[in-house]
């Protein structure tokens, strides 16, 4: 019978993404207005989200299952879903591109696309249980974190959108903290909670700041309910510092982290001699400049953009840099 209810919820969302997937895909302006009870469960849509804010989470969502999909299928799923393919092109026309050589026979080419439709609703009742394997006791993980850490004259601001998945029946609150990182220079004095803010801008609110360590602040995040086992449930909030302790922003998950999105806008008016990715290395290694990286440069906004799947704990991922002289 769980066997049986299990596949019912996989046809379901194939159904509701086989709908979604309809006229420009995952560009549709009316994407807001159809999504399906299944596919908001999934995507942790509350009643009062805005069409903007469930775009987001929809888009994010099915971008992040895609990945966990076998290497051959990928691109097949970004074309069905129009991820990355010109503005205004509709699903027939995108299905005419899965086509290969002299086989574009579209009954064929249609197979294709409602075959990985499938593999995307398995993977995502399959996600969640993976995540929780080999002996695991986490009382919860995040399923998507997106941080927007901005540079300005009156310091740093780091905008941060975490959605966190329950184990637990009855989750209260949620224990995070922030490394300050070590100061630049010897002799500079370790941060302190002044001049730090942490405001809590929607999902809840913060309580019991501290100082954990000469590097580490700590404080809990507190939902309005309660949260039951597999019940998703969402955070952003703020943090504020005077000064920015040191040249690299990572996030070194305790719990495993199934994505992870950074954006960093640097002063245009001083931007790095050079900025790298940080991916996987152990936490005394984010800081070691002299580790061979991906590098990676400021757009013509002075930001620079990357994102990391399947975050192992206790390890660290984000972007280093060197800043300009």
């Amino acid at each position: 019978m769980a066997q049986e209810a299990a596949g019912a919820k996989i046809d379901e969302l194939s159904a509701e993404l086989k709908a979604l997937r309809k006229g420009l895909g995952i560009q549709a302006k009316t994407l807001p207005e159809h999504v399906g009870d299944r596919l908001r469960q999934i995507c942790g849509i509350q009643d009062g989200d805005s069409p903007g804010t469930i775009r987001d989470k929809v888009s994010e969502t099915v971008r992040r299952l895609i990945t966990r999909l076998p290497e051959s299928q990928r691109e097949v799923a970004r074309l069905v879903f129009g991820f990355g393919t010109p503005a205004g092109q509709r699903y027939t026309e995108r299905l005419a591109r899965l086509g290969t050589g002299a086989d574009r026979n579209v009954r064929t080419m249609q197979r294709r696309a409602d075959d990985v439709v499938y593999l995307i609703a398995e993977t995502a009742y399959a996600a969640p249980g993976r995540l929780t394997q080999a002996g695991r006791k986490d009382p919860w993980h995040t399923s998507a974190l997106a941080v927007r850490l901005t540079f300005g004259e009156a310091g740093a601001e780091v905008f941060e959108t975490r959605r966190i998945i329950s184990h637990v029946d009855g989750l209260e609150e949620i224990e995070h903290s922030v490394s300050l990182a070590r100061p630049l220079q010897p002799g500079q004095p370790l941060p302190t909670l002044k001049g730090l803010g942490i405001d809590v801008v929607a999902g809840g609110e913060v309580h019991s700041v501290r100082m954990i360590s000469s590097t580490r602040v700590a404080f809990r995040l507190r939902p309005p309910r309660l949260l039951g086992t597999g019940e998703q449930h969402e955070f952003f909030f703020r943090i504020r510092v005077d000064e920015f302790p040191s040249p690299f922003y990572c996030c070194t998950p305790e719990y495993p982290c199934e994505s992870f999105d950074l954006n960093v806008r640097f002063d245009r008016g001083r931007p790095p001699a050079k900025v790298w990715r940080i991916d996987g290395e152990f936490s005394k290694d984010a800081e070691d400049p002299l580790a061979p990286r991906k590098p990676l440069w400021p757009d013509n906004a002075g930001e620079v953009h990357t994102s990391f799947h399947d975050l192992e704990p206790a390890r660290s991922y984000g972007l280093g840099w060197q800043p300009a002289v």
